[in-house]
């Protein structure tokens, strides 16, 4: 009797942590704000993914679905790893408000997953007052359910806007710029331009040029202040004397401070609505720059 008394007592507190941990998901919805995953709903899906110049994943799903249970937590690994370079974010299906949304996208099933990346392909229609916009290419996203097969994928189709540089190549590209865009240079010894710096130059597409310099000779990186790889120099002009300059970035390895470090120099297109001044002048004029610090897309990321 005691024995049966204690399983009974087991089975209760198993079955009360099921509905502890099920009442915590519905609190905090399939992907809660603790995760790198963003919840579209019509209102936000246009901005968020439609008028980017960033490679996004978005999951389309039912939170009643087994397969999209088991890809919940491989799908919150997949957005921390693309924090800061891509957008990953979900849509549910079974809320009213989106349906329209995944009929407007053929879902028929859970999880769909498709990828949305930027093109130069015109829409098919104008708005009311509006202007011809860029169609985005969408593909089905095929591969395997777990996080590295998506991060994988998903960085394979980010936008490549980094231009390869050989070490004598680089004087006369800096020569190139003129009053609006700056160059961004990065020196490194990987095979593979780094997924941060792809994003970065998503980022600043509209104000600077980035390049990437593969196992330069030390000569030619102390010409420009550096001496380890990753280093990452930005070569502007100085709006008082006209003079070109090169610095250094210092910092962490890290997107966000990338991101407001090159927003010295240059106006973001994408992310938070840095508040830059039109060029790079005094130390102290930079130093005692304000910023929104929201990040650029997601959070902050580790690789250059």
């Amino acid at each position: 009797m005691a024995r049966t008394t204690t399983m009974a007592m087991r089975w209760r507190a198993v079955v009360l942590l099921v509905v502890v941990f099920l009442a915590s998901v519905v609190q905090a919805g399939f992907y809660g704000k603790n995760t790198e995953v963003l919840n579209l709903t019509p209102a936000n899906f246009d901005d968020e993914i439609l008028n980017t110049n960033h490679t996004s994943i978005v999951e389309f799903y039912a939170e009643w679905c087994g397969h999209c249970k088991n890809l919940r937590p491989h799908f919150i690994k997949a957005a921390q790893s693309l924090s800061g370079v891509a957008k990953v974010a979900a849509v549910h299906c079974e809320d009213a408000a989106n349906k329209p949304l995944c009929s407007r996208y053929g879902v028929r099933g859970y999880p769909t997953l498709k990828i949305f990346r930027p093109s130069t392909k015109r829409g098919a229609t104008v708005p009311p007052g509006g202007s011809w916009k860029p169609q985005p290419i969408v593909e089905d996203y095929t591969g395997g359910r777990h996080a590295k097969a998506i991060s994988d994928t998903v960085v394979e189709k980010i936008a490549n806007r980094v231009k390869r540089l050989k070490a004598a190549e680089i004087e006369g590209w800096i020569a190139e710029q003129n009053n609006e865009r700056i160059k961004v240079i990065l020196f490194t010894d990987k095979a593979n331009t780094p997924p941060m710096f792809k994003a970065l130059a998503v980022d600043f597409a509209n104000s600077a040029d980035f390049g990437v310099v593969r196992s330069a000779d030390s000569t030619t990186m102390k010409k420009y202040g550096a001496s380890s790889y990753p280093s990452v120099v930005v070569a502007a002009r100085n709006n008082e004397t006209g003079e070109s300059i090169t610095v250094l970035y210092s910092g962490a390895n890290k997107k966000l401070q990338l991101y407001y470090f090159i927003s010295q120099y240059a106006t973001p297109s994408e992310g938070p609505k840095a508040q830059v001044d039109e060029g790079p002048k005094s130390k102290k004029a930079r130093k005692n720059r304000k910023y929104n610090q929201k990040p650029p897309i997601g959070g902050d990321h580790e690789e250059l």
